[in-house]
């Protein structure tokens, strides 16, 4: 089942935003403690969920993430005037007295979010295949390898 933020994504429209990154972002998210796995390291470790699922699937094409391309100034700037402002809004509208404005900011910033991925699909789409390691990538998002070891545990339980 996937989860509700995914649900929204999945409604049938297709927008340039709809890129194969995007699609790969809500089929690991879906995956069991995933999200939940995710989320934790976004609110304990200020870690970008966005970059860590961009970390995966470049990894997974075998595309190395270079240090130096972790800084992508269009999407920081998305990102900081976008993202985080809607989050937070969202964060502070009380879902149980004001439900519809929670949702509608939930799909704002899912919609938000989708376009940070498509900024990100963006710079990498072009980009040879190598011989990407999925730590190696993940380390340039998540520097503490304890943390990076259990994302890979719970997004590949059974490697």
């Amino acid at each position: 089942m996937k989860p509700k933020a995914a649900k929204f994504a999945t409604d049938g429209s297709h927008e340039p935003s709809d890129t194969p990154l995007w699609h790969y972002a809500l089929d690991v998210y879906a995956r069991p403690d995933v999200a939940d796995e995710l989320l934790r390291l976004q609110d304990h470790h200020h870690a970008d969920v966005l970059w860590l699922l961009t970390a995966l699937w470049l990894a997974e094409r075998g595309v190395p993430l270079e240090v130096e391309q972790r800084y992508q100034p269009e999407y920081e700037t998305w990102r900081k005037i976008m993202i985080l402002p809607i989050r937070e809004q969202r964060r502070r509208c009380n879902k149980n007295k004001m439900p519809e404005l929670y949702e509608l900011l939930k799909r704002a910033e899912l919609h938000a979010e989708k376009e940070g991925l498509r900024i990100l699909y963006e710079v990498f789409v072009d980009q040879e295949s190598g011989d990407a390691d999925t730590r190696s990538c993940l380390m340039h998002c998540l520097p503490d390898e304890g943390e990076c070891s259990r994302l890979l545990d719970v997004v590949y339980p059974h490697r």
